[in-house]
């Protein structure tokens, strides 16, 4: 059995790192993805070995909520709290009186409890789960900070308190996580909003009342409300009303769609204005919003060697940030013998190392990549293909290059076949099947009952001796026994957005090649009018591998763009594969990538695919570097001529993980 469990409480990779090394101890758990952007763990267990309540225990026990609301409502009151108590104390320090230390310690204590209750909960598990994260160093630096002030104030050492360098360090580390985190949810609203229709409550109409329930409660027939605002939960046709929609996540259309009755409306789609009652035409199971959530889930469990990389870095980088603070602190007292200075760079070392930096740097602009692909109609299976670069695209010609939709131009008949035509093209949803079919029944063909009909990819159908299928000139011939009793000549149009995509690969260095199963005059005037040099025709799917495989042992990296049916062996064995899609297409092919928004998205997609890139390397480049120049500088490396204060090098570590969210952000 496989769940989906909404997990609250994540705030980077080794919380995740965490959840997935105590759910894997579990016996009878056999697989455990989380993301900590979306708040989601996927586990895969036997149910006669574990329940989803020991599940959902062992998760909790480290911490975190299932399947509950993450409470953010009293964040900004602790915010304001905290940074209230910090101006008070800021202006204790100028005010001379005995008392006044006193006063600092009472609030610097009290945003300790308050404000830094959330970073001794989270150390607390972390090291209950052998991890360490970000919040325990903050936990261990802002405690540090506060008992050495302590051991001042009563004159156990000779050293002045620092109170308000644990009081700030609070402060600003939880401002920038707050700002952080607002920051991730409104880069990741869409999808949460997607999976959050599994919880749902839909306006149902019962006679003329209407009634909530949740999305497994409503059944094919079923009539729901829709009004502004509304997530569209379930595939549905209008039945009454006019609702302008936004498809964007499902087809890439940017503009608004304007659906009247009788149109179709797919789950995942929001309404932005007006008012409906469409009839329930499929299950949530089967709804296309559902099998999207799948996809999505299966892209998010798949994590790049990039990430894996970044992952590892920051799993032992809380460890070795802990030991080298240790050092620093030694260093500075044996050879200064001064206490408050060893403890200053000390903690300031402990606090101004970002790990949540090289957490985050890699998945969030991956996730963001997503987002934006989805929002194009460019549905990423496998996040690895972002990473991927290639040297040669191979191209399918009919769907691909052309619009998929040939018509007959000419047939020639040698007796009364038009009934038999029809029947065969009936058992095959090849392009040139059915524009056969759509000719025959224009001229009234009536089906006739056959049996034993086979399909062969590449070939034709064959049913009680009869074949329909590919002739010796490029036509498609009705033949019996190698006898032809009818052929039929076709033409297709090219798609609008060839050239510009053709261009597009051109300027980018990437050689295009055509490969079809068609005639070769057909696909040699194709690859003339789009300016293609090199093609290959009459290529069955197994001769279109072979193509492939002779360049790949040449050394290039090959892309294929085809149909996601008839170019299964193909699209399997490239480097990166494209399907051209649409609707519920996406549960059927196993790509890379499948366009929904047609041959344009392609474009896009290696658009999206250099921006993902660019942003990763920015991210790391970022981390690796503010952790190399910061740490030497809180460790007091270039003392007195720089130095930072550990509260201030506290605001820096929050802002570098905060740096790396905005830059995800960005276009």
């Amino acid at each position: 059995m496989k769940v989906s469990l909404k997990v609250s409480g994540m705030t980077c990779a080794n919380c995740a790192r965490a959840i997935e090394l105590t759910l894997k101890k579990l016996h009878g758990v056999s697989d455990v993805k989380v993301s900590f952007e979306l708040g989601r763990v996927w586990v895969g267990f036997n149910e006669e070995l574990l329940s989803l309540e020991n599940i959902k225990e062992a998760i909790e026990s480290l911490g975190y909520t299932v399947e509950g609301e993450e409470v953010k409502q009293y964040e900004p009151y602790i915010l304001a709290f905290c940074w209230l108590s910090g101006a008070a104390v800021m202006l204790s320090m100028f005010w001379h009186n005995p008392w006044s230390v006193y006063l600092q310690a009472l609030l610097a204590t009290l945003v300790q409890l308050v404000g830094g209750f959330k970073f001794y909960r989270s150390a607390y598990y972390s090291l209950k789960a052998r991890t360490g994260n970000m919040d325990l160093l903050v936990a261990l630096g802002s405690t540090s900070a506060l008992l050495y002030s302590y051991l001042a104030l009563f004159k156990l050492i000779p050293e002045e308190p620092l109170f308000e360098t644990s009081l700030f360090l609070i402060t600003f580390v939880r401002t920038g996580k707050f700002l952080e985190e607002r920051a991730q949810r409104r880069a990741t609203e869409s999808l949460r909003r997607m999976f959050g229709l599994q919880s749902l409550r839909i306006k149902v109409l019962k006679e003329v009342k209407e009634e909530e329930k949740g999305v497994y409660e409503v059944f094919i027939g079923d009539k729901i409300v829709l009004r502004t605002g509304d997530m569209v939960p379930l595939d549905c046709r209008l039945v009454e009303g006019k609702v302008v929609v936004d498809e964007s996540m499902l087809t890439g259309e940017s503009l608004p769609v304007l659906k009247r009755e009788g149109d179709l409306l797919l789950s995942g789609s929001v309404v932005l204005n007006g008012y409906g009652i469409a009839k329930v035409e499929k299950s949530f199971a089967k709804s296309y919003v559902s099998l999207l959530i799948k996809l999505v889930e299966s892209a998010l469990v798949k994590k790049p060697k990039v990430q894996r990389l970044a992952d590892r870095v920051s799993h032992y980088f809380v460890q070795f940030v802990i030991v080298l603070s240790f050092l620093v602190f030694l260093l500075w007292f044996f050879r200064t013998g001064d206490i408050q200075k060893a403890i200053t760079f000390s903690l300031a070392v402990m606090v101004i190392s970002c790990p949540c930096a090289f957490g985050i740097a890699v998945p969030l602009a991956i996730m963001v990549g997503l987002i934006r692909a989805y929002q194009r109609g460019v549905l990423v299976k496998n996040p690895e293909a972002f990473e991927k670069k290639v040297d040669i695209l191979l191209m399918d010609k009919t769907g691909t290059l052309t619009e998929g939709k040939p018509k007959v131009k000419e047939v020639r008949f040698y007796g009364d076949y038009l009934d038999l035509a029809y029947s065969l093209s009936l058992k095959s949803n090849h392009p040139y099947s059915v524009a056969i079919r759509e000719y025959c029944q224009s001229l009234g063909a009536k089906q006739l009952s056959l049996k034993d009909c086979r399909e062969e990819v590449g070939v034709g159908i064959f049913c009680e001796g009869y074949m329909l299928g590919k002739g010796k000139n490029g036509q498609t011939v009705l033949a019996q026994d190698r006898k032809v009793l009818a052929e039929f000549y076709f033409e297709e149009s090219i798609k609008e957005s060839a050239k510009e995509v053709l261009e597009y690969f051109k300027r980018m260095g990437v050689e295009v090649i055509l490969v079809s199963g068609d005639d070769e005059e057909r696909v040699k005037r194709v690859a003339e009018q789009l300016n293609i040099e090199k093609w290959f025709a009459k290529r069955s799917p197994q001769g279109k591998l072979e193509v492939l495989e002779e360049l790949q042992v040449k050394g290039y990296k090959v892309a294929m763009v085809g149909d996601g049916t008839n170019d299964a062996p193909v699209l399997a064995k490239a480097d990166l594969s494209f399907a051209m899609g649409s609707g519920t297409d996406v549960a059927k092919f196993s790509t890379d990538v499948i366009l929904n928004s047609g041959l344009v998205g392609l474009k896009e997609f290696f658009e999206l695919s250099q921006w993902v890139r660019r942003r990763i390397k920015q991210n790391l480049l970022w981390a690796f570097g503010y952790n190399t120049l910061a740490i030497p500088i809180a460790g007091g490396v270039f003392y007195p001529h720089l130095f930072i204060k550990p509260e201030f090098a506290g605001l820096l570590m929050a802002l570098s993980s905060l740096s790396v969210v905005i830059n995800s952000l960005r276009r």
